[in-house]
């Protein structure tokens, strides 16, 4: 099979929290571009292998799209290990990368009053950009885990948004695996009056066991949900 990469080169670069990694691309073939128009839409990034001609590839979301300047920024969570993690830390301004047209799963429906997010570090770039275009007004309940106080991030936004971070994402002395996710979503006990969607991300056990709190325990319709398993416990990011 034949796929239609675009090239696209590096022309920005910044630790924006202790454990994310901005990348702006921008020239190359981004003027064939074109979105998907969602929040997560995501994009296979092709990263090449170090001593090698070959290349691996990694799915990534958009944080945004500005089809104006062509620019696409992409954001980098700072794991220990991994492909992705060890290029977005030594890639410079300038160099290249190919990538292959966005995909996406955030879809609420044509009649809904409020979204609810449930996201780990993994999630927080699609998070950050369903929110910033929000219509004004737009109900939304955010919650966010993340490995320290400095991984919050400001997210400007015309929605009613209610967010809460929660600091226990990563490996602790006093509990296994990297994420709370089921925990937080089983936290919330009610839901707002209307028709809502959820969308959730991050780890793929966690996100599912938050979709069976919301539909089994809370009585939510299966329709209006989406879990996104961003990444596996235990699968090494290679």
């Amino acid at each position: 099979m034949t796929y239609d990469y675009l090239s696209a080169i590096v022309r920005h670069k910044e630790m924006i929290s202790p454990s994310m990694i901005r990348i702006v691309l921008k020239d190359g073939d981004l003027h064939r571009f074109e979105s998907t128009g969602y929040g997560d839409e995501f994009i296979w990034l092709s990263f090449p292998v170090a001593g090698s001609t070959d290349e691996k590839g990694r799915y990534y979301t958009v944080r945004n799209w500005c089809h104006e300047s062509k620019e696409l920024t992409v954001d980098f969570v700072k794991h220990e290990t991994g492909i992705a993690t060890h290029w977005a830390r030594q890639v410079d301004v300038g160099d290249n990368i190919r990538l292959l047209k966005p995909r996406s799963r955030f879809a609420p429906p044509e009649k809904t009053d409020y979204i609810i997010l449930i996201a780990d570090i993994t999630g927080l770039p699609a998070v950050g950009r369903v929110l910033e275009e929000l219509p004004k007004g737009f109900k939304a309940i955010v919650h966010v885990e993340v490995p320290c106080e400095a991984d919050k991030q400001e997210i400007a936004t015309q929605g009613d948004v209610h967010i809460v971070w929660h600091c226990c994402h990563g490996l602790r002395d006093d509990r296994k695996g990297y994420t709370e996710l089921p925990r937080i979503a089983a936290e919330i006990k009610e839901l707002p009056e209307g028709l809502g969607y959820i969308y959730i991300a991050g780890e793929a056990r966690a996100a599912s066991a938050c979709r069976k709190h919301f539909r089994d325990v809370l009585g939510f319709d299966k329709k209006r949900i989406d879990a996104v398993g961003y990444w596996i416990e235990g699968q090494a990011r290679v």
